[in-house]
């Protein structure tokens, strides 16, 4: 049973920058920042939802958080929405609406919110998912799966917004906050997924890598979020992820591999990915190219490298492979599947028993 992504939708805030920009802000800020060294290279361009002179200007949690609430919800609409309409779905049509976040807080949860933005159904099933930083992306493309392997007759909206610019802590000189501040970005990601699509999901796995925890996370203190970036990540990821990949492919029968998107984590992430798995360069072209256009969006990223993906694949069938990483540290595996169809989705036959129970 494969679950295919009928369409997607990406929105980004209104205020962005490149990565010169960025370092000049910084040095402004430290100004014994000669050269940001060490830090990782950023990305092209990157998206935030206030100015670049407010982003790096000292905040509490409260501010961040009232932001956060101002900002996401509007976001999530625009992308859902856009969503909806390239799939051909009515909102009515939603039977699970699986919102993600790991950079703010909502109760109620931003799904709850989407129900009456985009006038969903009031028993739409909701799912939120939050804590699971980078990796949440394609969790909730597992959970879209799982749920569509019992409900073939579903759709699933999958949402993901994370705003990781409201996070940055102007008084942390420390090495973690510094790569943040180079490499994330605000944005958010949506898609529809159901039965049809030329891109679908054929199966899902998860990975806890053992004694990882402290590498990849958020601590909460009083100012707000810390993110927690250690710069041993890569060499674990690349140590821990061949053996990983390996089993996933051979339990799924994957013997060749036609395309793979990987979360845009950054540079150093995607070079420790490549040398994990023996791929050249140009392998993660789809995963280099959403780095440079939107930066690291944390759980939103994996979503838009698909989206990218979809929107690139041509030719006959093939099968190709999505990896995330989060905290923990997670990997997460999606074997995907692309089967080009001459009709375009349509909307589903009726609605599938007991969806909302």
């Amino acid at each position: 049973m494969t679950s295919g992504f009928l369409g997607f939708g990406v929105a980004f805030p209104d205020h962005s920058f490149d990565n010169t920009e960025s370092r000049e802000a910084l040095r402004r800020l430290w100004p014994r920042l000669r050269q940001v060294g060490g830090a990782e290279p950023g990305p092209g361009l990157r998206h935030t939802v206030e100015p670049l002179e407010k982003v790096i200007a000292a905040h509490g949690l409260g501010d961040a958080m009232k932001l956060f609430a101002k900002h996401a919800p509007a976001l999530a609409e625009s992308a859902a929405r856009d969503a909806l309409r390239a799939s051909g779905t009515q909102p009515e049509e939603i039977d699970v609406v699986i919102s993600v976040s790991c950079t703010g807080y909502l109760v109620p949860s931003l799904g709850a919110h989407l129900v009456r933005r985009l006038g969903l159904r009031p028993d739409v099933v909701r799912l939120p998912l939050t804590e699971l930083g980078c990796s949440g992306g394609s969790a909730a493309v597992a959970a879209a799966h799982r749920h569509l392997v019992g409900y073939p007759q579903a759709r699933v909206l999958v949402v993901a917004v994370e705003l990781p610019s409201l996070s940055f802590q102007p008084g942390d000189r420390s090495l973690d906050n510094l790569t943040a501040s180079m490499v994330f970005g605000d944005g958010a990601v949506a898609s529809v997924m159901g039965d049809g699509g030329d891109l679908s999901v054929a199966a899902a796995a998860s990975h806890l890598i053992e004694d990882s925890s402290e590498l990849l996370g958020f601590e909460l203190r009083d100012g707000g979020f810390h993110v927690v970036l250690d710069r041993r990540l890569p060499g674990r990821i690349e140590r821990s992820l061949g053996p990983l990949v390996a089993r996933f492919r051979s339990r799924q029968g994957l013997d060749r591999l036609d395309f793979v998107v990987v979360h845009a984590g950054g540079p150093r992430i995607l070079q420790a990915v490549n040398r994990a798995l023996g791929f050249e360069a140009d392998e993660l072209a789809i995963s280099q190219r959403a780095f440079e256009k939107a930066g690291n969006m944390s759980s939103a990223s994996i979503l838009f490298g698909l989206s990218e993906l979809a929107g690139g694949l041509e030719g006959p069938a093939g099968d190709g492979l999505a990896i995330a990483f989060g905290p923990g540290v997670t990997v997460e595996l999606t074997h995907l599947r692309w089967r080009p169809r001459q009709n375009t989705p349509g909307k589903k036959r009726e609605r599938p028993e007991n969806a909302s129970e």
